[in-house]
């Protein structure tokens, strides 16, 4: 099973990814994103944690430096 954690400007989104495979092609990546419909076929959004406010997002990016 593996999850991956992705930061937006609006907080941070937390995937299962659902077919592994896909990920061992990082060249064509990619195309397995053109659209929404293709993302749902390899990934889905199991939780989004939602920034509160522009300090509380710098501070989670401070953690990160």
């Amino acid at each position: 099973m593996v999850y991956v954690l992705f930061e937006t400007s609006g907080g941070f989104a937390l995937f299962k990814v659902a077919k592994e495979g896909k990920l061992k092609d990082v060249d064509n990546l990619y195309k397995s994103f053109v659209t929404g419909d293709d993302a749902e076929k390899v990934v889905k959004l199991k939780a989004f944690y939602k920034f509160s406010d522009t300090k509380e997002a710098m501070k989670s990016v401070e953690k990160l430096l």
